[in-house]
């Protein structure tokens, strides 16, 4: 009798961190290029389809793979006729494979997306779910380190935070610099085209993409220099700041991340500038008489009659405002950005009656969005 041996082919083994190759651990650990990244309203970022092309280039084509565990509208809001905001959440998955295609590891992550002010309500929808899902990526894909922004959590910082793993042999001494390379600057996305139009006296808002177009500050020489550069223009935030405590956190930012003696001695006179500034501006003229206004538009201030009751039911509107966008699970700038675009204002600074009727479009979106 003969016998035929029986061939069975035995199933791959479990991929590990082992499993990547020395040119993926290279690139993984080394600091990311400034010019990848993007700020936006004051935070560092990556783009999501720069993160995608990072994806290609660390793992392969088919190497990677993202699913869509959720997506769901959280809000729907008529600002002003014909103009809407809607609201999405997004959950992603990413799942990474070694070079012979095992399952290295998953990684799942979720984020909003919002679409601001748009003439269209399908445009609407479709930029706010675009925006959640490249969010969601985005926080997914930081979990594999520099080349991914893990660093920029550092409060914006380019330097690596990786820098070694003990899952992997230790790197020569004289390797070098690592092999990545050199991209030119990377570009946000386009924003779609938004019609301006006026509303309550203030300019409509452009709608948001996931990295819209910002006005940069004019170039100010003799920047804090640091390994990869400065974080941020730390002289035009200071411009920028409007308060006391928004310039100390400047200031204090600029002294984390190593800027000179000379260089903060420039910020501190630029607080001072603005605060001549601000002392000028209260001098009464000589002769001129005390006018009241006719609109109340800002929240009570002390020295009123009855300035105490009026800022507690200032306080009170303001919180019920919050609450009502919390229920949309809408953060608070979120609601500011909301009030900035439906009055001219910030939270903070609407009147008791503008809070109210903000606070109810924000209840009746949220009763929709249950219904």
């Amino acid at each position: 009798m003969t016998v035929i041996p029986l061939h069975r082919n035995a199933p791959a083994a479990t991929a590990g961190p082992v499993d990547l190759t020395p040119e993926q651990v290279t690139t993984l650990l080394a600091p990311i290029n400034p010019s990848r990244v993007q700020n936006l309203r004051g935070q560092s970022h990556l783009e999501a389809w720069d993160v995608r092309r990072w994806l290609n280039r660390v793992f392969g084509f088919g190497g990677w793979s993202d699913e869509t565990l959720e997506l769901a509208p959280v809000a729907q809001m008529e600002i002003n006729p014909g103009r809407w905001t809607v609201v999405y959440r997004a959950q992603v998955r990413l799942t990474v494979k070694t070079t012979d295609g095992r399952v290295l590891t998953a990684y799942d992550d979720a984020a909003m997306g919002d679409s601001r002010n748009q003439p269209s309500l399908g445009d609407a929808h479709d930029q706010a779910m675009k925006t959640a899902l490249s969010q969601a990526l985005k926080r997914c894909a930081h979990n594999l380190g520099d080349a991914f922004g893990l660093s920029l959590y550092n409060d914006g910082s380019r330097q690596a935070v990786g820098l070694w793993s003990a899952a992997h042999p230790k790197p020569a001494e004289d390797a070098g610099a690592p092999a990545v390379p050199d991209d030119a600057p990377v570009k946000p996305e386009p924003a779609p085209v938004v019609e301006q139009q006026v509303q309550r006296g203030k300019r409509a808002e452009s709608g948001p993409s996931e990295a819209p177009q910002q006005q940069r500050p004019r170039a100010v020489p003799e920047q804090p220099a640091g390994p990869a550069g400065p974080s941020r223009d730390y002289l035009a935030a200071a411009q920028g700041a409007e308060s006391r405590e928004q310039f100390d956190q400047v200031r204090a930012a600029a002294v984390a991340e190593g800027a000179p003696q000379d260089y903060l001695a420039r910020l501190d006179a630029v607080a001072q500038q603005k605060e001549q500034a601000a002392q000028q501006a209260r001098k009464p003229r000589k002769g001129a008489a005390k006018k009241t206004s006719a609109r109340n538009t800002a929240p009570p201030t002390a020295g009123n009659p009855g300035a105490d009751a009026a800022r507690q039911q200032h306080a009170v509107a303001l919180a019920e405002l919050l609450a009502a966008g919390q229920a949309l699970a809408l953060s608070p700038s979120h609601v500011d950005d909301i009030t900035v675009a439906e009055t001219g204002s910030k939270a903070g600074d609407c009147t008791v009656e503008q809070l109210a009727a903000l606070t109810a479009d924000l209840r009746a979106a949220a009763e929709e969005a249950a219904a």
